[in-house]
Formats: structure tokens, sequence, C-alpha cells
């Protein structure tokens, strides 16, 4: 209004000069004053029509920021529910090896098992809230330019929603199918009343074939979630810090959103580990590991697997948010990749679980 007001009296004024000095007839200081109101109208309406789109531009990318936040707390709950999912993986990873090499006698059964050591009974599911992201989707055709790589970023991320849903859905159909072929059994639900394994029970579970080719089966699907729970949450953190990078952090980041521990610490693990135990022909050996020697650096604080010289895989410190005794994890330090998960142990040996059997190494 100010500019405008400021327009109007200069052209006034110039109007005014102009008539005094040269004596401007009538008609043409009438048609000057005319074409001076309809300029600064014009002007007027270019000004507004600046300050409203403006306007809805700011108001559209404080909106963008508010979704971008919820997103972040999308990516949270993720996180926590991805805890459990490769939790149990390792915990139900572990007792299949101890199963297949019948490392459990009697006696551990007789004693009482709790319900994840059952493995083949239960299933966890991989929840992914996209409250967030649908937001988004909504704002698809005015994405702010500066946020136009995260946008995309958090599409490719949340593009991944159908195959979690089949997973899941194809964990609970096997356990559920397994659940109604052992009903049938004599021991499945009177064993249950009880509260006690009957002998035809531990039978099954010690010397039955085809226990052992339950377990394996679910595991099988159990590594299906794991795989892309880990690939998620590993995008996840990225995203979750990439935004605050761009908006600024307004609150502490939560501890399971990093992928670090103190340098102090992590600089134990840095080193080179050679292979004692494990197939060397296996998918990990054979292709991450040159002569069975596996290389682990530290940048940035984040260590990293080494090849050929290369930081090629970053490996993300499994913090969780909260520890679940159904799904309990060794009290090691676990870091996870889109390889799998890498377990340092305190007496300096390394564990890698990837594509098949795990593999141990040692450090040098």
């Amino acid at each position: 209004m100010l500019l405008l007001k400021f327009l109007t009296n200069r052209f006034k004024s110039i109007g005014s000069k102009i008539k005094k000095d040269k004596e401007v007839s009538f008609t043409k200081s009438t048609v000057f004053l005319a074409f001076t109101e309809l300029l600064m109208v014009a002007l007027g309406i270019l000004l507004a029509l600046y300050i409203d789109r403006w306007n809805t531009t700011q108001n559209h990318k404080n909106q963008f920021e508010a979704t971008l936040r919820l997103v972040q707390a999308d990516l949270i709950n993720d996180i926590q529910s991805s805890d459990n999912v490769i939790a149990n993986f390792n915990a139900r990873d572990s007792l299949r090896h101890d199963v297949m090499l019948e490392k459990l006698n009697r006696e551990y059964y007789e004693n009482g098992i709790s319900y994840w050591q059952k493995i083949i009974v239960f299933y966890t599911t991989f929840n992914v809230k996209s409250d967030g992201y649908n937001l988004l989707l909504d704002m698809k055709e005015e994405v702010p330019k500066n946020y136009l790589t995260v946008y995309k970023k958090i599409k490719k991320l949340y593009r991944r929603i159908p195959i979690i849903d089949e997973y899941n859905k194809n964990f609970k159909k096997i356990i559920w199918d397994i659940k109604d072929e052992l009903s049938y059994t004599d021991w499945y639900w009177i064993d249950s009343y009880h509260g006690k394994m009957s002998d035809k029970q531990i039978d099954f579970l010690m010397n039955d074939f085809y226990y052992k080719s339950l377990v394996q089966k679910v595991v099988n699907a159990s590594a299906l979630l794991n795989g892309v729970a880990i690939t998620h949450r590993t995008e996840a953190i990225d995203l979750y810090n990439e935004i605050n990078d761009l908006l600024g952090k307004v609150e502490e980041v939560p501890e399971s959103m990093t992928y670090i521990l103190t340098d102090s610490l992590v600089k134990k693990y840095v080193g080179k580990y050679k292979l004692i135990e494990g197939d060397s022909s296996q998918w990990f050996p054979q292709f991450y590991s040159d002569s069975l020697i596996l290389e682990i650096g530290i940048k940035d604080s984040c260590l990293y697997l080494i090849q050929d010289n290369e930081y090629t895989r970053k490996l993300y410190y499994f913090n969780r948010q909260y520890q679940n005794f159904n799904f309990p994890i060794k009290k090691h330090h676990i870091f996870i990749s889109k390889l799998g998960f890498f377990e340092f142990y305190k007496n300096g040996k390394l564990k890698v679980g990837a594509a098949g059997p795990y593999s141990i190494w040692k450090k040098q």
C-alpha cells in the first residue's frame, strides 16, 4: 500500500509539473492522468498478485515442512517395529542352528522352554506407518525445489510397502498352517493345557525330521521379513537425519536414529579378520573378502566394510529403542547393513550373518 501511494503521488506530481511548465491542454492532461491511473492500477494488481503468490508459496512450504516432521515421526515408529523383527530373527536363527546340529538334549526340553524358543509357533509383524508419506503424495504437484531430492527418497522408501505387506502375510500364513497341522497331534492341545511337555512332544522336537523341515521353513519366512526390515531401517535412519539437516533439529535425536558409537569403542573393531568357521564358497565370504580376509574401517565415526581399499558398506549400530524379553538378542555390539548383521564379540571374533549360513571371523 505504501508503494502504491508513493507511485500515485509521484505520477500526480509529474503531471502537475508538465501542466504548469508547458501549459498542456485540458484534453491532453486528462488523457495523461487517465493513462497514469490505469498504469497504477495495473501495477497494483501485479503487486497484489505477487504478494498473494508469495504468501501461497510460503504457506505451502511451511505445510510441506510440517509434513516432513510427520514423516520423521513415522520413521521413528518404523525403527521401533524393526527392532523386534531383527532381534526375533537373530534369536530364531540361533535356535535353528542348535536344532539342525542337534545340540538341544532332552533335559533342555524337560526343563521347559519359553514361547519364542518353540520357533515354529509364533510370527512377528513389521508395521510401517505411512501417514506422513500419504500427506506428501497429496502435495506432489508443488514440491518446493529445495526438498525435491528428499521427496524422491521418501517415495522410494515407501515404495516397498507392498513387499512388506506380502512378507507379513506369508509369515503369518505359514505359522497358522503349522498350528492347524499340529493341532491334530495327540499332544499339542493336551500339553498346552497342562503347561508341560510330554514325551511324545519331546520326541517330535528331538527326533522327527519333519520338525527340522518346519523350523527351516519358518526361518526362511522370518529371513525374508528380516531382510526387508534391515533395508528399510538403514534407509529410514539416513532419511531422518537428512530431514534434520534440511529443517534443523527441533529436539534431541532418538538414540535409535543413529548408526554410530563413540570413537573409542568402535576403534576396537577396526582391523582385519580372517575366516575361521563357515563355508568360503558362500555368498558373503566369496564376494566380500580377499583371500578370506575381511577388513573393517572407520570414517566419520562410522564403521565400514572395506573392499578394494574402498569404504563400500556402512555398518549401522543396532541401537534398540526398547528390549522385549520375547525376542532377546545377545549382549554384543551388533551392526547391520543391507548385507546382514555384524556381531562383534569381546574375544575378537566377528559373526557375520548374510545370505546362507553365518560365518565366524577372527581379528588378526
